[in-house]
């Protein structure tokens, strides 16, 4: 479990025991015990760094049969002991087999679940049997200690955190603001940092929007935020433009950890006169992390003030507390890690990339039209007159003039894509559109095999309907798209059904997930990114299949925008391509349109920092190994623009390797200007204009590191994805707005 689901899963455990023990008796317990959760142990568990959000600081791990413990003490603060024996409470007249004596901490554990097994009556009695047995060990001396108190061991090097907040009622005047700001100046100087901001506690929708970079001056209050109870928050306008940051609110100690909004509650001791100061700090909350909020009315009597030093030099100096800001208190305690981070980013940059392209002006609309027409050459010189078919990359070096003379059922989805949009940016006339559909969709009856018949795997552009027997099943997805669209389109309506009912398609599909055919064996699609996508195309035809990205159901916003990211971080590196084809085609879904901003928001952020410009996608390159998946990797810590080859082999994923051959897709740069308005996208576009026209179409790529694009090498995707974004662009075709 990473940290952010470890953080979500303690903070959702002890509401659920609360909720069981009810607020009667619950209330004393959270004050004072809930630092400790117990769950099973499985196999090479992560760092328990998310718990300590929730409060809780120690963890037991409950093996499936007992084991020896073993201890560990981990740099967050957080104590887990690992292993313990399994005990069944027995009646009280049979002897328990205890193990033999061990160096480190013994744990047992009790299922009250078993206290079923025992009448009632005879609990009281059981327990106590139990409890001298094992204080009276005969080979070794028993100190019983609470799970609760594990932390407090030597070997543990307890620490807790206490924050210093001063909180200023919204009718504040100057010279109650300039005391408390001379104040917290002499805290300062004596090494004690406060923080301080607007009394929330009368608004339950509002906190504190805290900053994980110390971007803020001294002087300056904390940011508001306010959101409705059902949606995450979003950084206010007063926050800083793209930093990380994470909403938190000031709460009682039974609310406090991470909820499913994403908004992380933070246990109070609330200071609002001098009497609260002769309370121990002990007895208000224990010894669990906490925040002093403290009236800024308070610190305007000057009795008051001295006061409240000697108050935060006692805890200073009680052992156990370091005092710090509540910015500081939070960065602490939040959960880190890749997903995260991106998580985090993308709501950095929501309020910036959330604009979708309006009309174009004449002048773009001309550009737009030249850009097509350019993608348009490499279909007019490179197809086939015979079969209608284009081959799928064009090396046109004049010494080396090579066509790769195949295809994929996702070229050819492509093809009929670039058709459709050359005919409504009346690039061609209809009649020609009409004619090269009729040549095409003869070679699309497919082939069969294994008693399915299914379209193919590969076939031939300069021979009729020759290809191999395999099937490719998110190609298939990428050909489904273009022909549910394509018999939808009003110059061919209706043409493309019959070849599609001819095709075995139902056969391939397994418990909703598609399967490939690969030399007669079936491989799951279902461990890709283009299994989306082909989940919706196969979807178009009536045929239900499932979708890994889609976790959103039964979650909050956060919690399955999280899983999402953990699930594309288990498939491999993210580009634009199919993402972004999806809003072209059938309209972007939640799961797709989340991930759009979570790679934006990334390239953004690199271009901002390093001044980079990334558009990652899958696409040719003119040297070996011709072909590469290229995105941003969720689960490497930072920004990660990963590679990978169809091959999957080791040395095409290394750091080396994707510094000499990232690419800047030019594809991807049309696929963003279609669906964001940004200056960034603007930017892609010019930048590809500039670098990536050839003679025949555009370049698959530009060579992020050297800025040289494949001048004489291009391909069937890229110029057709080009042309349905520029016909999206310029609000054309049969779904024209």
């Amino acid at each position: 479990m990473t940290p952010f689901f470890q953080a979500r899963a303690a903070y959702e455990a002890q509401r659920t025991l609360q909720n069981a023990l009810g607020d009667a008796s619950a209330g004393a317990y959270f004050e004072m015990a809930s630092q400790t959760i117990a769950c099973d142990l499985i196999d090479n568990p992560l760092a328990p760094s998310g718990v300590r959000a929730a409060g809780i600081r120690n963890v037991l791990m409950r093996p499936q049969t007992s084991t020896d413990v073993r201890p560990e003490a981990w740099e967050d603060g957080v104590a887990r002991l690992v292993g313990g024996q399994r005990i069944q409470l027995l009646a009280a007249n049979k002897p328990y087999n205890f193990p033999q004596h061990q160096s480190v901490e013994r744990v047992y554990y009790l299922s009250a679940q078993d206290f079923l097994a025992l009448p009632m009556a005879g609990l009281e009695a059981a327990a106590t049997a139990f409890a001298s047995q094992v204080l009276n060990q005969s080979d070794h001396w028993v100190s019983p200690i609470l799970a609760s108190d594990i932390q407090f061991r030597d070997a543990y090097a307890y620490r807790r955190n206490v924050g210093v907040h001063f909180v200023l009622a919204p009718d504040a005047s100057d010279q109650e603001r300039e005391t408390l700001l001379v104040f917290q100046q002499e805290l300062t100087a004596e090494g004690k940092p406060s923080s301080f901001g607007l009394d929330t506690s009368t608004d339950p929708a509002s906190g504190y929007w805290i900053t994980l970079q110390e971007t803020r001056p001294s002087g300056v209050p904390l940011d508001i935020f306010a959101h409705p109870q059902e949606t995450p928050p979003v950084p206010p306008s007063s926050a800083p433009s793209g930093v990380h940051g994470i909403a938190a609110k000031l709460a009682t100690a039974p609310e406090a950890g991470l909820d499913r909004q994403n908004v992380l509650s933070l246990p109070t001791v609330s200071v609002r006169d001098v009497g609260a100061l002769n309370v121990p700090l002990g007895a208000a909350l224990g010894t669990r992390d906490c925040i002093l909020v403290i009236s800024a009315r308070l610190v305007q009597n000057r009795a008051a003030r001295v006061s409240l030093k000697n108050a935060l030099r006692r805890i200073e100096n009680d052992g156990v507390s370091n005092l710090v800001s509540l910015p500081a208190y939070v960065r602490h305690l939040i959960p880190t890690g890749p997903y995260i981070t991106h998580h985090r980013r993308t709501q950095a940059f929501r309020t910036q990339i959330s604009k979708i392209p309006s009309h174009q002006n004449d002048e773009a609309r001309a550009q737009l039209l030249t850009d097509a027409k350019v993608a348009w050459s490499y279909f007019e010189k490179w197809t086939n007159p015979r079969t209608g078919l284009c081959p799928a990359t064009a090396n046109f070096a004049p010494a080396h003039r090579r066509l790769h003379e195949t295809v994929t059922m996702w070229d050819v989805g492509s093809h009929i894509f670039a058709l459709m949009a050359a005919v409504d940016l009346e690039l061609i006339t209809p009649k020609k559109f009409q004619r090269s559909i009729r040549r095409i969709l003869p070679n699309l009856v497919g082939r069969r095999s294994q008693d399915r018949l299914l379209p193919q795997g590969w076939i031939a552009t300069n021979k009729s309907k020759w290809g191999n027997r395999n099937f490719d099943g998110c190609d298939a997805g990428r050909l489904l798209s273009a022909l549910y669209n394509l018999d939808t389109h009003p110059l061919v309506k209706d043409r493309a059904a019959p070849t599609v009912a001819n095709w075995d398609l139902k056969d391939i599909v397994e418990d909703g997930v598609v399967y490939s055919v690969e030399g007669g064996q079936l491989q799951s699609t279902f461990r890709s990114h283009c299994a989306h996508y082909a989940a919706w195309a196969f979807r178009t035809w009536g045929i239900e299949v499932r979708s890994p990205y889609e976790v959103f159901e039964g979650r909050s916003p956060s919690d399955g925008q999280m899983a999402l990211l953990e699930v594309c971080g288990d498939i491999g590196p993210l580009g634009a391509e199919p993402l972004l084809m999806e809003a072209l085609e059938f309209g972007m879904s939640p799961e797709s349109a989340y991930l759009a901003d979570v790679l934006f928001a990334a390239q953004l952020e690199e271009y901002m920092e390093t001044g980079r410009t990334i558009a990652v996608s899958e696409a040719p390159i003119n040297s070996d190994p011709w072909f590469l998946y290229q995105g941003l990797q969720f689960d490497a810590p930072g920004r990660v623009w990963a590679t990978d080859t169809v091959d999957g082999l080791e040395v095409h994923r290394t750091k080396e390797f994707r510094e000499q051959h990232l690419s800047i897709s030019p594809k991807a740069a049309f696929l963003w200007a279609s669906y964001k308005d940004h200056p960034f996208c603007d930017q892609l576009l010019t930048f590809v204009r500039d670098k990536a026209r050839t003679p025949y179409g555009f370049a698959s790529s530009i060579n992020q590191r050297t800025g040289e694009a494949s001048r004489t090498y291009s391909d069937i995707n890229t110029n057709a994805v080009i042309l349905q974004s520029i016909a999206c662009m310029l609000d054309v075709g049969p779904n024209a707005q």
